[in-house]
C-alpha cells in the first residue's frame, strides 16, 4: 500500500501534538488500480435487471468474489472471445 504524507503536524484532541509537519504517513485512500501504475483504472458502470443483479450476487458470494469481480471476469473472457 502506498503511503501519502500529511500537510502538518498531527493534534489529538487534548492538544498534544504526535509529530513534526510530514513525518506521519497514511494510506492512500481507495482501491488500488487495476493497471498496477499510480494512477486511476477506468470506470465501466451499467444497469441490470433485479433478477441478474440477484443471480450474479449468488454466484460471486458462491466463488467468494464480488459482483464487480465477476462482472470484469466476463467481459474480460467476452472481450477475449470476439476480439
Amino acid at each position: 500500500m502506498t503511503a501519502r504524507k500529511s500537510n502538518g503536524p498531527v493534534t489529538l484532541k487534548d492538544g498534544t501534538v504526535l509529530a513534526g509537519r510530514g513525518a506521519v504517513s497514511f494510506p492512500r485512500r481507495g482501491r488500488p488500480s487495476l493497471s498496477g501504475r499510480a494512477s486511476n483504472s477506468p470506470h465501466a458502470g451499467f444497469r441490470v435487471s433485479p433478477e441478474l443483479r440477484d443471480e450474479a450476487e449468488a454466484i460471486a458470494r458462491a466463488r467468494g468474489v464480488t459482483v464487480s469481480t465477476l462482472a470484469r471476469e466476463a467481459l474480460e473472457k467476452f472481450v477475449k472471445k470476439l476480439g
